[in-house]
This record gives C-alpha cells, sequence and structure tokens, in this order.
C-alpha cells in the first residue's frame, strides 16, 4: 500500500488552494497526496493520512505566539493558523511523521511553542522559485537524508524560527545566521526545512527530502 500524505492548503476569500509541485513531490516518491484546507475537523482528518505535510504561504498571526503582529506581516488567514497548529500539534502527539516547508516550519515550531521573527531582510529572491541563491550548512538527520553537509537552496521568505520549542533542534543555517531547518530526533521524521524542496525536487538532494518523508510514513503500515 502506498502512504497517504496530508498536504495543508492555502486560502483567500474565494479558494482554498495549492500549488502543484507539492503533489508532484509526493506522487514521485510513490505517495498519495491528500489536500487538506482549514477546517475545524483536524482531528478527523488525521484519523485518515500516514503522514502532514505543512505547506508554505502566508504570514502567522502573532497572536498565535504572544506577540503584536509585525507591519510587514501580509497573507495573514487564522483560520488557516489555527488549524494548522492543531494539525501539528495533533501529529506530533502521535508521532506521525512530518514535513514543514517554509511557512510549514514556522507553524511546526509556533505549534510546539517557539515562536517566530516576523520580518527579515535578503531572503526573498527574484529569481524564479526554482533557482538556487544561497547556501545552508545542514547536520545531523538531515545530512543523513541529503547527504550532504552544505546545500544550496531557493528563497521566499521573509520570516523566520525565532526561539525553539523544546522538542526542536537546528539542524540548518544560512550563513547570516537564519535558522533554515529543524527537527526532532527523537521522533519518528519531523524535519521543517525554510526554503522549498518541492521547488527543486529535480535536483537529488532535494527529491531525497521527500523520498525519507514518504518513506517514514510507509513505515507505520
Amino acid at each position: 500500500m502506498r502512504p497517504i500524505i496530508g498536504i495543508t492548503a492555502s486560502i483567500d476569500e474565494k479558494q482554498h488552494y495549492l500549488n502543484r509541485p507539492y503533489v508532484d513531490a509526493i506522487v514521485n516518491v510513490g505517495g498519495i497526496p491528500f489536500i487538506i484546507p482549514a477546517n475545524r475537523h483536524i482531528a478527523q482528518a488525521l484519523d485518515i493520512i500516514d503522514g502532514l505535510l505543512l505547506s508554505g504561504g502566508g504570514d502567522i498571526d502573532g497572536c498565535f505566539f504572544g506577540q503584536p503582529t509585525h507591519e510587514m506581516a501580509n497573507d495573514i488567514w487564522s483560520e488557516r493558523d489555527e488549524a494548522e497548529i492543531a494539525a501539528a500539534q495533533l501529529a506530533f502527539a502521535r508521532n506521525m511523521p512530518i514535513l514543514g516547508i517554509c511557512r510549514g516550519l514556522q507553524i511546526l515550531n509556533v505549534a510546539l511553542g517557539g515562536n517566530i521573527i516576523q520580518h527579515i531582510e535578503g531572503h526573498k529572491q527574484s529569481q524564479p522559485r526554482n533557482d538556487v541563491t544561497h547556501s545552508v550548512k545542514i547536520s545531523g538527520i538531515l545530512t543523513e537524508i541529503m547527504g550532504a553537509d552544505e546545500v544550496m537552496v531557493n528563497s521566499i521568505h521573509h520570516q523566520a524560527a525565532g526561539e525553539l520549542s523544546s522538542p526542536l533542534q537546528v539542524c540548518g543555517v544560512a550563513p547570516d545566521g537564519t535558522i533554515e531547518a529543524l527537527c526532532a530526533p527523537d521522533m519518528a521524521f519531523v524535519l521543517g526545512v525554510q526554503w522549498h524542496p518541492e521547488e527543486l525536487a529535480y535536483m537529488h538532494e532535494h527529491f531525497r527530502i521527500f523520498d525519507a518523508f514518504v518513506g517514514s510514513a510507509k513505515q507505520g503500515f
């Protein structure tokens, strides 16, 4: 059987939506993608999936980590924040494999008790999303997954992890010190990356993130 991977969706006034590369990346490593819109039935949705992918998107409302929302924050949808924080907490409690991408890394940290830096400069590239623009030094489980201790990544964000929740450890750092990856080594599979590997899955090292994630979900059978 193929593992079912729940992927959280973005939201606006008219639609729930998800960029295609997330779906393609999961399909290409043997998973079945299951898109989860923001809703009040998150617990039931988790009952039918084997792994949770927290996707990228807009900024997180500061109320969820005890700060006023920064003036540069944008595309905030509190119902999405609330649903994804609940999903991350439930999945973590169940030791379900979790992969957080960009905003998803930040949601994971906030859900487990950390906070975020609400605005940083110099991390939103003008190049296409599938171009790499800076290096990241990686360590621990991420080095094992990607097969390197330094990788080139894309960069499409202006928020980042701040104070860490206690279960999480840093496993990737940008040259300017920005946290680029978090993991929870004691869990089955918990990884957050600040870049967008779904846009770089044509590169073997980034493809391996999805292969490891879906492989971990499959081990739950």
